[in-house]
């Protein structure tokens, strides 16, 4: 050991190693390992290679050592392997029965090496992986004895090191047993704190990873937060690593699908309500601290880590059901919303005067509490909580009173929203005069979209027609709408055209209301004309429906329902056109050009309106694109506005129309593909079959023909017909081969009767 020890401080010299940096030539290394002697049990050979194993410990805590400790010619790595076979020739039994204390301290000295030299360092422990996988298991089998403690604990270190996001080896230490074991070394009584500290942390990485969670259930969840509280009510959470490392295991077990109902169904939720409940004990546990040493931005109880948990859990729409429902014994008492809402509701806690861990213990509460309140606003996502929260309905409206805090407002902006569900909760939440409450609250954050989407989509609910007869929006509402029809996000400006859809719905003469308003004409015909540009795509339109991690469930009327219904329709006919199917797959969402321009149609359709002629003549010479894109659109009901659309402009100016070089092909483009749903519905009613979703498509269809049959009479009748009277146009019509695109499109298979006895109409008009 002498002859050791004189090498090492040779070693130490500026021959073998840089003064500055403390990184040791490859020369020394070499020098070091050779001297591991791994073919003698003696006493003095093992205190020897324990110095030597010691001094490279030590060494590798600097990074630049590990690489040349690691790949070394002697190889320490495989040189390590033969001596614990040696060593160790029956594993675990050797350990518990022959191993002297002098061996455990030398395999405690392995353990930090190869703790130290994987430490940060992927390519370190996929190397010995690669050339010793069988390393693993020597190491294992130290977390299982139980003679020697700091035996334990260096080879907990040494598999938290190893283990730390490498799959492969998490699970090797997996299907070695060592999930179990640590499970139970950490929740035994008799294991020391120096033993548990590495042992969670080696947990903590292990679990990292779906498959090495699969035999961990409640039973072991509930042993780990026995120990969780013990710790807390120990020593705190601030500064508890433990406990910090055994919250962090729980919220990605938490996580894991399978597990979570288990969980959830056996109580898990009320564990961690309690955690929250219990905290201001903990809370007070910062006071041993003294000011100048706290960290502000750690946490300083579990409550916020607690809260956190809570919320993820409830992000899961699979398993919201247990928040409102009572918890295993059905007592009051477990009533997971009611608590909830306490918690969130609860003044703010008063502290002494003179306590300066005042403001970090509100804080910490604060944290709580806007967690809570997401958890809330997600669980108002559920019809069954409906009824319990409008018993309430002030505490919601209070989240948006007298506040800067825009993640409040956020969440209040959603829970109202998805409170406004029937005609009683509507007018119960708009006698606190929620609408302007939420405008004014839009005016004053105009950049922040989450407030501005959930905001609209509030309002929107709150006035629809049939809720909110008679509805006149406000300046402000008005500004609030006309600015977020500018936004560039489709998602936004859909909502924008939600509200002024329901502003015409509840009252005709909030028309004149719009139109007179500054700007707001403008706006709308921008979106009908595309001219406003959108961040959404249709990729990436799930991530912009989310925005801010908040939700909100938007009533949609019959129409919309119908819309999906035809859209799937027609996509079932596309497949059998490739040509079709490119064209639809390299075409622009069009939904809000379709939304705006729906509501010109409303503009056009009025009659009291006229007397505004500046405003009425820009409507109408910036309509015709709009009208022939909802025209050529995919839905048959969409088609039909359409083609009313230009029925109206025609009506006004004639020449407008006719000026569109293309007007003709245009719509004989549209006649012909308004067969295809009577080809469908042929094809469908052929087709033997029980199946009730069977008979809905065939509804859909039906419906579908009856909105082509109308497209049809509106441009055959209303325009082409109208215009074969007119000499002048009809020598137009002529020269744009209408006679022989009408008598192809009468040809047709599976055209209408209708639809041939139109054209033959016009036909003859035509060759008069």
């Amino acid at each position: 050991m002498e002859e050791i020890q004189k090498l090492i401080n040779e070693l130490g010299g500026s021959q073998y190693k840089d003064k500055d940096t403390e990184h040791y030539s490859e020369e020394a290394v070499e020098l070091l390992i050779k001297k591991i002697d791994n073919k003698s049990k003696e006493k003095t050979v093992i205190e020897s290679n324990t110095l030597i194993y010691k001094t490279l410990a030590d060494w590798s805590k600097v990074e630049d050592n590990r690489e040349t400790i690691i790949r070394s010619p002697s190889n320490v790595i495989e040189k390590t392997f033969q001596l614990f076979e040696f060593l160790l020739p029956n594993g675990v039994e050797t350990l518990n029965t022959e191993t002297t204390v002098e061996q455990s301290e030398l395999f405690s000295m392995i353990c930090r090496l190869l703790g130290n030299l994987t430490y940060e360092n992927a390519p370190n422990r996929e190397f010995i992986f690669d050339k010793t996988p069988s390393i693993l298991k020597y190491i294992s089998s130290f977390v299982y004895q139980t003679k020697y403690q700091s035996l334990q604990r260096t080879s907990c270190a040494a598999i938290a090191n190893l283990s730390s996001e490498t799959d492969f080896i998490q699970l090797e230490f997996f299907k070695l047993g060592v999930v179990s074991i640590l499970i139970d070394l950490i929740c035994r009584e008799s294991t020391t704190d120096e033993v548990n500290q590495m042992a969670i942390k080696a947990f903590n990485n292990l679990v990292d990873n779906e498959n090495t969670q699969v035999d961990i259930h409640f039973k072991e969840i509930h042993r780990l937060l026995g120990q969780l509280k013990k710790s807390l009510n120990k020593e705190g959470y601030y500064e508890n690593s433990f406990a910090n490392d055994l919250v962090s295991s729980l919220s990605t077990l938490s996580l894991n699908k399978d597990l979570q109902k288990e969980i959830l169904k056996e109580g898990f939720l009320n564990d961690l309500i309690e955690l929250i409940e219990e905290s201001n004990v903990h809370r007070e546990m910062i006071n041993q601290f003294e000011d100048d040493d706290i960290e502000k931005d750690k946490d300083i109880s579990i409550a916020p880590s607690a809260s956190e948990l809570i919320f993820k859990l409830a992000d899961n729409d699979d398993y919201r059901q247990y928040f409102y429902n009572k918890e295993r014994d059905g007592k009051d008492s477990n009533n997971i919303l009611d608590r909830m809402i306490k918690i969130m509701t609860s003044a703010p806690p008063a502290y002494k005067d003179g306590d300066s861990k005042a403001q970090l213990k509100a804080l910490d509460v604060a944290k709580v509490k806007k967690n809570i309140t997401k958890t809330i606003a997600l669980c108002s996502l559920e019809d069954d909580v409906i009824d319990k929260f409008i018993k309430t309905p002030k505490i919601f409206v209070d989240l948006l009173v007298d506040t800067e805090d825009t993640e409040r407002i956020v969440n209040g902006e959603m829970i109202i929203g998805n409170l406004a569900r029937s005609e009683p909760n509507c007018r119960l939440l708009n006698s606190y005069n929620v609408i302007e409450l939420i405008a004014d609250i839009m005016k004053k954050f105009p950049n922040f979209q989450p407030i501005q989407h959930l905001g609209l989509s509030s309002i929107r609910n709150l006035t629809l027609p049939t809720i909110n007869k008679g509805f006149k929006p406000s300046s402000t509402l008005m500004e609030d709408v006309v600015f977020n029809s500018k936004v560039h996000n489709q998602v936004i400006q859909f909502a924008a055209l939600s509200l002024i859809k329901n502003f015409i719905g509840c009252d005709q003469s909030n028309l004149k209301l719009f139109l007179e308003f500054p700007n707001a004409l403008q706006s709308l015909l921008d979106l009908a004309n595309g001219r406003v540009p959108a961040s959404m795509d249709e990729s990436d339109e799930q991530e912009q429906l989310q925005l801010d991690d908040a939700k909100i469930q938007e009533i949609e009327e019959k129409f919309e329902e119908k819309e999906n219904a035809n859209e799937k329709t027609n996509e079932k006919d596309e497949k059998t056109n490739n040509n079709n199917e490119k064209k639809q797959s390299t075409k622009k969402d069009m939904r809000v050009i379709y939304e705006a321009t729906r509501l010109l149609l409303r503009f056009l359709d009025n009659s009291e309106l006229s007397n505004h002629q500046e405003k009425m003549k820009q409507l109408i010479e910036e309509s015709v694109e709009p009208f022939f894109s909802l025209l050529q659109s995919p839905f048959p009901i969409l088609q039909v506005e359409g083609a009313k659309g230009l029925v109206l402009l025609i009506k006004h100016d004639k020449q407008l129309f006719l000026s569109r070089p293309s007007w003709v092909k245009d719509l004989v483009e549209v006649l012909s593909l308004s067969i295809i749903p009577f080809q469908q519905l042929s094809r469908e009613q052929t087709t033997i079959t029980t199946d009730p979703n069977h008979q809905k498509l065939i509804a859909q269809i039906q419906s579908n023909c009856n909105f082509s049959t109308e497209l049809q009479n509106v441009i055959l009748s209303n325009i082409f017909y109208n215009f074969s009277l007119d000499e002048s146009i009809c020598k137009k019509m002529k020269d744009q081969n209408v006679i022989s695109e009408l008598k192809t499109l009468k040809s047709k298979q599976d055209a209408p009767q209708s639809l041939t006895n139109l054209i033959q109409k016009i036909l003859v008009q035509l060759t008069i």
